[in-house]
């Protein structure tokens, strides 16, 4: 069946776009929706959705941007399509392949069958979710790195809450709440992206725990899409009036946006369709970088990424000039392009090896991020078979790592700290996830097989 459903894409995108390229990349994205929506009852579509999100930011959206006509491009892509995509198209297969390089069992965990052993957890996962939640608002107030693994560590609120779901769906008000509080929050501080991933996450381990009809799965679906086409003009118009305007944050201002949008009836209008796209086009980010280093030929090498690892791996007070988190300089120098700090861009995994070695780098890169992955996954596997719940920590590992547009630095840092914190977690915690540690872990690992 994924043959055919890739056939049937290339087929597709060769006669729309009369290019090979075309095809094969509506071929991928066609493959990775087809596997997410028939395949999450089998397993968690982790890695499926991380390959649709790069698909459609570096694949599908360049296609679609170098079809519109040039008045409603924001973002245009500054080499022709054919260079463009002979360096993607390569680029997105090597990191597909080093994501898929080492075998592991992560994703087919059985959450269903260990209930019982696992339920003795139900009163620590309450407390720990309390505690994880109170912490993320004490982040920000905190010092400098100590601030960031706060952070990180209060993630775990959202696996608390999944867990605790799985443990006893009659606990549905607890992921309920985690998600709809921190959906509230992020519509007043006008910043989406942390949430809408945490909703995405939980429906992939919603079907694949609860193993809803296609139908159900189908409309969720449906259902998400309008829901980031709502938020797409709810940010615009928020932000507008209250960070540039005389409006206050808070939920009256957002209450009064959303019933002005809903009578205008422009969620599936031409302009948020155009709006969303240019968004969604990372690529024009790689094409831009591709350009100024074919001008400058100012390659570095592995400089920039050495300066990636020594923000990730070491403290400030032993590197005290290492760059810090959303420095804009690398961009600025090596995108073509001018931001200010106030303005959220990144390079991106090809833009990053492009400036580094080239095209070779792209390929590079793209096999090495890909790889990565497959290295957390099977760290992650391992806690795992402790207790499925420590497999859930791939989450807030990653959550920020799986998104295209994440600046390099920025997913080492998280991978990093990522494991180091949680590993320390799993280690000081994990005879509290067990009624009988042995029997248990031998019966997750049957579980996996």
């Amino acid at each position: 069946m994924n043959i055919f459903v890739f056939c049937l894409g290339l087929a597709i995108g060769f006669f729309w776009f009369n290019t090979l390229y075309a095809g094969i990349s509506i071929a991928l994205f066609l493959l990775f929706l087809f596997r997410i929506i028939f395949k999450s009852n089998d397993i968690l579509v982790f890695r499926e959705w991380c390959l649709l999100l790069y698909t459609l930011n570096y694949l599908v959206s360049p296609l679609m941007v170098y079809d519109l006509p040039q008045e409603s491009v924001v973002y245009g892509m500054k080499i022709p399509a054919g260079d463009y995509f002979e360096l993607a198209l390569p680029g997105f297969f090597c990191f597909w392949i080093g994501m898929y390089l080492i075998p592991n069992k992560l994703f087919k965990l059985k959450y269903t069958l260990i209930n019982k052993v696992a339920s003795v957890n139900k009163e620590y996962l309450k407390r720990l979710l309390i505690v994880s939640f109170l912490l993320n608002f004490f982040s920000n107030y905190l010092p400098g790195e100590l601030s960031y693994f706060v952070y990180l560590f209060s993630l775990v609120r959202f696996v608390c809450a999944f867990s605790l779901y799985s443990i006893d769906t009659r606990l549905w008000y607890w992921p309920t709440f985690v998600l709809v509080f921190d959906l509230f929050s992020s519509m007043l501080r006008g910043m989406y992206h942390d949430i809408i991933m945490w909703i995405i996450f939980f429906a992939i381990f919603y079907v694949y725990f609860s193993k809803p009809a296609l139908g159900l799965k189908i409309a969720g679906f449906a259902s998400l899409i309008f829901l980031v086409l709502f938020i797409q003009v709810l940010k615009g118009r928020y932000r507008g009036e209250v960070w540039y305007g005389s409006e206050s944050a808070s939920l009256s201002t957002i209450t009064n946006i959303s019933s002005e949008i809903a009578t205008e009836n422009v969620i599936l209008s031409d302009d948020n369709y155009y709006s969303s796209l240019n968004r969604g086009n990372q690529a024009w980010i790689f094409a831009s970088t591709i350009d100024n280093m074919n001008r400058n030929r100012n390659f570095q090498s592995l400089d920039v990424v050495g300066k990636y690892f020594e923000a990730a791996l070491l403290p400030r007070f032993l590197a005290p000039n290492k760059i810090k988190s959303g420095d804009k300089s690398i961009f600025n120098e090596f995108s073509g392009h001018q931001i200010n700090e106030d303005t959220s861009m990144g390079l991106g995994i090809f833009a990053d090896g492009y400036i580094a070695f080239g095209s070779f780098g792209v390929y590079l890169f793209g096999f090495g991020l890909g790889l990565l992955f497959s290295v957390v996954f099977k760290i992650v596997e391992k806690w795992s078979q402790i207790s499925p719940f420590f497999g859930l920590l791939l989450l807030p590992i990653l959550n920020y790592a799986v998104r295209p547009d994440c600046e390099l630095q920025t997913t080492l840092n998280q991978i990093i700290k990522g494991l180091f914190l949680f590993g320390f977690f799993v280690h000081f915690t994990k005879l509290r996830f067990t009624l009988e540690p042995i029997f248990e872990s031998r019966l997750i690992k049957s579980l996996g097989k």
